[in-house]
């Protein structure tokens, strides 16, 4: 199914009441101790804020600037990070044990030297899950 087809497919559906995605979050991923970490500020359906990745090419921390936007319990944001690369998150805000949960499928974009190569290319973009917790 293409992404026009989906979102037809959803068109009779609402957003629902507006879920509180402010905050400190932390999502699974682990290093010496140290979560990598987001913090959200929301105005209207806009998102800010800060991502702090506790893993880059170099070994050490790296933060960039959200951007993203809300709908319901949906929530998307990307990252551009200061390293030629940029990151971006969608998922929704579920509760897991009582804690406020946001599952998230992202895709990474790096820039490469020859784009015109289509190995090259689709080997610079990588996709996984995250889940973050407040």
């Amino acid at each position: 199914m293409n992404q026009e087809d989906a979102l037809a497919a959803s068109a009779s559906l609402t957003a629902g009441p507006a879920v509180n995605f402010s905050g400190h979050w932390k999502n699974e991923l682990k290093k010496n101790g140290l979560h990598s970490t987001m913090d959200l500020q929301i105005a209207g359906d806009n998102v800010t804020g800060t991502y702090t990745s506790v893993v880059s090419a170099n070994g050490q921390t790296i933060s960039g600037p959200i951007t993203g936007f809300v709908s319901g319990r949906t929530i998307s944001f990307v990252v551009n990070w200061p390293n030629a690369s940029i990151t971006a998150w969608v998922g929704h805000m579920v509760t897991e044990d009582g804690d406020d949960t946001i599952e998230t499928l992202w895709h990474l974009a790096t820039n490469t030297p020859n784009p015109a190569d289509p190995n090259e290319l689709w080997e610079s973009v990588l996709a996984g899950a995250d889940r973050f917790v407040r």
